[in-house]
């Protein structure tokens, strides 16, 4: 069964955040990769991993559990499934 109902803003979605957890993450991680090699680049590379694990899991979570549609520009109205 569908309805109408509006599509919810970018800035409102799991999934779009575990996105850019997860770019975050990598990015960060090859960061960490350029530091000389110790104690303080195993930290890094060890947070760049959660960082990415955590946005993936987002990520995930976002798309089981959605329930509208995400907007970039200007909202519209959409049929929704139940």
């Amino acid at each position: 069964m569908t309805h109408m109902t509006y599509s919810k803003p970018w800035y409102r979605s799991r999934g779009i955040w575990g996105a850019i957890l997860g770019a975050a993450g990598t990015i960060y991680g090859l960061w960490a990769a350029a530091l000389p090699c110790g104690p303080e680049q195993t930290l890094h590379n060890y947070a760049s991993a959660a960082i990415t694990m955590y946005g993936a899991y987002l990520a995930f979570v976002g798309r089981k559990t959605a329930a509208q549609p995400v907007h970039f520009f200007w909202r519209r109205k959409v049929d929704a499934s139940d």
